[in-house]
């Protein structure tokens, strides 16, 4: 062989044997981790997290990459992905007790507390005198409510090492759920005192501090654990949020920056800290800024979608969430987004329930998206959806207590006082500090004749928050239900000074005023706002109440006609001005009035009222076609439903009058009216068993009504129970049954002798 032909042989023999490496997973995976330990002892996490993920492609079965990327991750501050790793790292190899443990408390913070008892578990059967293991096993069963057990892990733990620090915190934070605050306290010191070093200990400590409502201690505790690390990041959030918390916002913004330069969600969490702070320039700038994860990019998008809406400019905050929809049609995010700016600017109702709709077919467990559904069903007035919408969101998360809130105003208004009183319940559970809460609550009770215990909480939270106006307010409609007349004016006067423009704390000090027969004092109110603003809506239609209390119909009627002229969104100026034209018999007027409320107005009380008119007019098929058309608005419209049943059983169509009676039966539970016409339309269909229950319940409701009792006296002759149609039918006729029913009623006595 030559030389040529020799060198010729090395140079292919090198090549293939590098191929050959190349294509060796083992060598590739190796080659990967040792450029990622590199990258990572530069600090430089991208390019680490991408040599591992090279390793973990190379060779998927290999622990140790999974562990090195789920660090990564973890340093990165994606607990997601490194949730992930630790697992698949723990998984394939048991007895990595770091990768268990890491899995176990991302689990436990994410509040899978089985879970991570699991991963404790093996965790100590890997290492059965681990003390970390004991205390994440401790936490798992404080989360699980095992409290006697977790206690005990804790104490094991100590007992393995007396002076393991962090032994000690976990057991403080135990004995502090358990109700021992001396021994927590004792504990935390503990932990302190063994590791005066350690930012662990001191966060902990300062959490303790936080919780007892010691400011001075908390603020303390945080700022030496920086001072041990001042690159801490969850020392840097935990002051910033103390600082929120206190009221000291301006102090927050170093700590949120150094979150931002530590990490990519920080800099998400500095965009949101200028955000709240109104600072949109200053939040839009720093969201521009963040490029390299497609996520974080995207979550970016979406918070510059929203300040741009917030800043008045609703095209540029559609045009990018109608990018992000596209470039990702099955992500719920954006379409969340897209369904409440339809919302907030009033747009097409129907294009926004398409997409709630498409966010929660896209992750149905989803608590924003379901959220968001029920915000759209809402403003549809559709209650029925939104109810099981809100239900969806609190089954999702049973803490999510703006979910919890809106389902106590839902129930409210279906006059579901028990519901609302739970729902309300539940919500100052998760939120009790939340002054909106407050104020639904004390609303509930009122609505369920607890006059006492509203007062209490309203004023509990008011030693707190003594200028809350909305708890003022309600503070001041409480003590008028209590009749406390000196009371409630003095609250609705204490709103009035933080706020004296807003109508709620107007319309009560009127009322208070009215209450106390001070009807002077209310006028002067009054003409006082009106010297100020002479077109002032709010002054002119409580004037116009004041006038119509005294019996000044062509006053009020003038004050209201200014208002809708000069106001015409006051839809309540046009309902006052229609109930004038009724009371006055003036029905054409009425019409008119009614009319021009319902064009404007999304309710159907409006649309309803206009169809009452057309029959009390005695436009019957005008009347039809109106409470047609309410029903098509809403299906579930029970006036509607009820008196359109009426009118078909009277023409004969008893089929489609029991399911519109029914309907009204369902949505008007209480509704005395309601029960009464399903049970006329069964007596119609000759089903007096069927009709029995609704009547009964109609008597029930109205003892006092003696066609109710007639009704009921007819189901139980047709059903062959003599004694009690007789006991019902001399009801009636004492109660003053009049004219044609009196008359049957003698009749059908007659035939049970």
């Amino acid at each position: 062989m030559t030389s040529s032909s020799r060198l010729l042989a090395l140079i292919l023999a090198a090549a293939l044997t590098a191929t050959a490496c190349h294509r060796n997973p083992e060598v590739r995976a190796r080659e990967a981790l040792a450029r990622g330990d590199a990258y990572l002892a530069q600090h430089k996490i991208r390019e680490a997290t991408i040599e591992y993920r090279n390793a973990v492609q190379a060779q998927p079965a290999r622990a140790d990459a999974h562990y090195k990327l789920a660090k990564a991750y973890a340093e990165a501050g994606d607990p997601i992905k490194a949730y992930e790793e630790y697992s698949r790292a723990a998984d394939l190899d048991p007895s990595n007790v770091d990768a268990q443990l890491n899995a176990g408390t991302l689990l436990l913070m994410g509040g899978e507390f089985g879970r991570a008892r699991t991963r404790a578990e093996l965790a100590l059967k890997a290492q059965p005198n681990s003390a970390p293991a004991r205390i994440l096993l401790g936490n798992a069963l404080a989360g699980l409510k095992d409290m006697r057990r977790a206690v005990a892990e804790m104490e094991q733990a100590i007992a393995l090492d007396p002076s393991y620090a962090p032994a000690y915190a976990a057991l403080g934070a135990v004995q502090f759920v358990r109700g021992g605050r001396d021994d927590a306290r004792a504990s935390f010191e503990r932990a302190v005192q063994l590791a005066p070093k350690s930012v662990e200990a001191r966060l902990a400590f300062a959490n303790f501090q936080w919780a007892m409502g010691d400011a001075p201690a908390t603020e303390r505790e945080l700022k030496a654990a920086l001072a041990i690390d001042s690159s801490n990041p969850l020392a840097h959030r935990m002051l910033a949020l103390f600082y929120l918390a206190a009221r000291r916002a301006p102090e927050a913004e170093p700590h949120f920056k150094a979150l931002a330069a530590a990490s990519p969600d920080g800099t998400l969490a500095l965009a949101d800290y200028y955000s709240g702070m109104g600072r949109r320039d200053d939040a839009l700038a720093v969201l521009k800024n963040i490029s390299g994860d497609a996520a974080r990019v995207r979550q970016a998008r979406l918070r510059m979608a929203a300040l741009h809406d917030d800043a008045g400019r609703p095209a540029e905050a559609q045009r990018i969430v109608d990018e992000l929809i596209k470039q990702q049609p099955q992500a719920s995010d954006a379409h969340i987004l897209k369904a409440r700016l339809l919302l907030r600017e009033n747009g097409d109702l129907g294009e926004a329930q398409r997409h709630a709709q498409a966010a929660v077919q896209a992750d149905a467990n989803s608590a924003a998206a379901q959220y968001t559904a029920g915000l759209v069903a809402l403003a549809r007035r559709d209650f029925d959806a939104a109810e099981n919408a809100f239900e969806q969101v609190v089954q999702i998360n049973p803490r999510a207590a703006a979910a919890q809130l809106q389902l106590a105003r839902l129930q409210l208004a279906k006059g579901n006082t028990a519901g609302a009183l739970k729902a309300a319940e539940d919500a100052a559970k998760t939120n009790p500090d939340d002054s909106q809460t407050a104020v639904v609550l004390a609303r509930s009770l009122r609505a369920t004749g607890d006059l006492e215990r509203a007062r209490r909480e309203l004023t509990a939270r008011l030693a707190k928050m003594p200028g809350n106006v909305p708890m003022l307010v309600e503070l001041g409609w409480v003590e008028l239900s209590a009749r406390q007349i000196d009371a409630a004016r003095a609250a609705f006067e204490r709103a009035l000074e933080h706020a004296p423009d807003l109508e709620d704390a107007r319309v009560g000090a009127v009322a208070g005023d009215v209450a106390a027969h001070d009807l002077d004092n209310a006028r002067e109110r009054v003409n006082g706002w009106l010297r100020q603003d002479a077109h002032d809506a709010v002054a002119q239609i409580l004037a116009a109440r004041l006038d119509l209390f005294q019996k000044q119909p062509a006053a009020a009627e003038q004050r209201l006609r200014d208002v809708v002229q000069r106001t015409p969104s006051r839809l309540d100026a046009y309902e006052m001005l229609g109930q004038i034209y009724l009371q006055q018999g003036q029905l054409d007027r009425a019409l008119a009035e009614y009319s021009s409320l319902a064009q404007r107005s999304q309710a159907v009380g409006p649309a309803t009222m206009v169809a009452m008119i057309k029959q009390q007019k005695g436009d019957r098929d005008g009347a039809r076609a109106q409470y047609e058309h309410v029903l098509q608005i809403d299906a579930r419209a029970g006036v509607a439903a009820n008196n359109l049943a009426w009118m078909n059983a009277e023409d004969g169509r008893l089929d489609e009058a029991v399911r519109l009676a029914t309907v009204a039966a369902d949505v008007l539970k209480d509704r005395a009216e309601a029960q009464d016409t399903l049970g006329w339309v069964y007596l119609r269909k000759d089903l007096p068993v069927h009709a029995v229950p609704a009547l009964a319940r109609a008597v029930e409701l109205a003892p006092s009504n003696a066609l109710y009792h007639h009704h009921l006296g007819q189901a139980y002759a047709k059903s062959g129970d003599a004694p009690r149609a007789r006991g019902e039918l001399q009801r009636a006729i004492a109660l003053g049954l009049r004219d044609q029913d009196a008359e049957q009623a003698k009749e059908v006595l007659a035939t049970l002798r």
